[in-house]
């Protein structure tokens, strides 16, 4: 098992480059499905317990006094009834005070809490509809689907995994928008490229390569179409029993079932407790268990401890395979982190074996495995330093509610730097202020994306050359690094500071674009403080302002430095670092 929780990024990184070392390279792959539930939306959207008593609360304050036969009454009866209280405790419960303020409160919702579907099938009189609880008790329009909800580091993860072609689909028991809102805030083509799946016809509309299946139902879509999704939000227990058997939800049912069985699946803050969904395992591996040894893991809990639940999770998916492996398979599957850090952890480890993967696949005729090794440990680097800023500094202290929010400002602030890089890179254009999209480094697994041909792998691997020698000085004590700001775009795409001196960083992918960038007014190339890398030839002078020039030689104006041209002029990681530090003047 597991030995400690893996609460930090850099806990989970390590992680991926140990124990969970074959999981993470299926994952760059492109191969593992995303099964979420409510864990990834706990900072935006009610708990159960909070929604248990806002139930209960509901009922309390329709209770028409003196009136024995009150059906208010009656159901909040019943709900209290199935918290187990004894007969005395039932009575001495005070229906004119909040439910917040009772003595037995906690007792009650911990209670509740396995077992909020028989909570919310409790009915409410004769004349109120079967799902009164759902949809007026926790008034699913305005708490789920409410515009005003903002999507949470979880969901911008999930978004950014998916524009980069890392996560093709998504199962998730929420109902909420929120996955679905992050994509749209972050590309363009959000129309073109994401169908969301709520009901049968739903899977009729082709053409999208990113999926976001939504099994229990759509709030959003509920709340703009209440006649044709209200009855599709599934809570209730007589929903969830009955939901596997019902004509309407078949189609559903075979698409989680080949999802399951094809591929491997990571799990993100869902219990996988409900009935439907076990059923769905069962059938989905019922001819064809998984085999073990795993390689990769067929299921991965982003858990920080194994529930009951899980086991029989584990017991489905490995049939006959379970029996006598099930501390291995457990071992296997359980991450040890929950959905803040594992997604935070696989963005950043994903975004790395890309550029690593192009690092090698554009020196694979000029280096030696050696070098490249090398490079890409640099790059490493680069991505472990960026992850010990995902954390409170540690002299900070902080509640959750302070942790998650310096984490949405982690999460905004990587966006727009690996935007602003990749922006500039390509089109020598920086991103307009107010702009919040994405672009991604490749729209689909690297390996994949290098046969296409407008994709740029050799000037993207010479990018993660130059970020390899970011990484090592920074590692060194060279320099910090210092992400730019689209808004002051004189500032570069990063700065590297050391006590003398604040270096401004471009990155650009050949001499058209460093052109574009000097005629966008973005940079000048006068400016003897600017440090230009670019990944192709260094442009003629006649190409250039007459300021610029090749390194740091008393000359007015910014520093260039080629990476084609000093890997074909040094023989190793140790050379190639030494000439960079020379053209910037460190």
């Amino acid at each position: 098992m597991t030995a400690e929780p893996a609460r930090a990024v850099a806990a989970v990184l390590a992680r991926f480059n140990s124990s969970f070392s074959e999981f993470a390279a299926a994952f760059h792959q492109g191969q593992y499905v995303l099964w979420l539930g409510s864990g990834i939306s706990r900072d935006r959207a009610p708990s159960v317990e909070v929604l248990l008593e806002r139930v209960m609360e509901h009922l309390r304050l329709n209770v028409v006094p003196d009136e024995p036969s009150c059906m208010y009454r009656t159901a909040l009866k019943e709900v209290l009834s199935l918290a187990a209280l004894a007969p005395e405790e039932l009575n001495s419960i005070d229906f004119s005070s909040a439910v917040h303020t009772w003595p037995l409160r906690d007792r009650i919702v911990s209670s509740l809490v396995r077992q909020y579907s028989v909570v919310l099938d409790v009915p409410v009189g004769d004349d109120n509809p079967e799902d009164y609880l759902v949809w007026t008790g926790l008034d699913v329009p305005n708490t789920y689907g409410s515009p005003d909800l903002e999507p949470d580091v979880e969901h911008y993860c999930i978004a950014l995994l998916m524009l980069e072609g890392l996560v093709a689909s998504a199962v998730t028991a929420n109902w909420d928008g929120l996955i679905e809102k992050a994509l749209e805030e972050l590309t363009p083509a959000y129309g073109s490229l994401v169908r969301v799946a709520v009901k049968a016809d739903d899977f009729r509309v082709g053409g999208r390569r990113i999926d976001v299946v939504k099994f229990h139902g759509c709030a959003v879509r509920a709340r703009d179409d209440e006649a044709g999704y209200r009855d599709l939000l599934i809570a209730r227990e007589s929903q969830i029993s009955g939901w596997t058997e019902q004509p309407e939800h078949t189609s559903m049912r075979k698409h989680l079932e080949v999802l399951y069985t094809d591929r491997p699946t990571l799990m993100v803050g869902l219990s996988a407790q409900d009935a439907n969904l076990h059923t769905v395992f069962a059938r989905a591996i019922q001819d064809l268990a998984r085999p073990w040894p795993a390689s990769p893991p067929a299921v991965v809990l982003s858990a920080e401890q194994l529930e009951t639940y899980h086991r029989n999770l584990l017991k489905l998916t490995y049939g006959r395979n379970h029996q006598g492996n099930a501390t291995a398979i457990a071992q296997s599957a359980l991450l040890g982190a929950y959905a803040k850090p594992t997604l935070l952890a696989l963005l950043l480890s994903s975004l790395t074996d890309k550029l690593s993967f192009l690092v090698e696949h554009s020196l694979v005729t000029s280096w030696g495995s050696t070098e490249v090794d090398q490079l890409k440990k640099d790059l490493l680097l680069l991505r472990d330093f960026a992850a010990s800023h995902a954390e409170p500094p540690s002299d900070t202290t902080l509640d959750h509610k302070g942790v998650a929010e310096f984490q949405r400002g982690y999460v905004a602030r990587f966006i727009d730097a690996a935007n602003l890089v990749l922006t500039v890179f390509r089109t020598g254009r920086v991103p307009c202020a107010a702009e919040g999209r994405y672009r991604p480094l490749s729209d689909r697994p690297v390996a994949e994306a290098i046969h296409s041909a407008d994709f740029p792998a050799d000037e993207f691997g010479r990018l993660g050359v130059a970020l390899s020698l970011i990484g090592r000085g920074v590692a060194l004590g060279d320099w910090s690094a210092v992400p730019g700001d689209k808004a002051k775009p004189s500032g570069g795409v990063l700065r590297l500071a050391t006590g003398e001196r604040n270096t401004p960083v471009f990155f650009v992918k050949d001499a058209m674009t460093l052109m574009k960038l000097e005629l966008d007014g973005s940079m000048d190339l006068s400016d003897e403080d600017v440090l230009i890398v670019i990944a192709g030839e260094e442009p003629p002078e006649s190409a250039r302002s007459s300021g610029g020039r090749y390194g740091r030689d008393g000359k007015l104006g910014a520093a260039e430095f080629s990476v084609v041209s000093n890997i074909a002029e040094t023989a190793s990681a140790d050379d190639l670092y030494e000439a960079f530090k020379l053209a910037g003047g460190f």
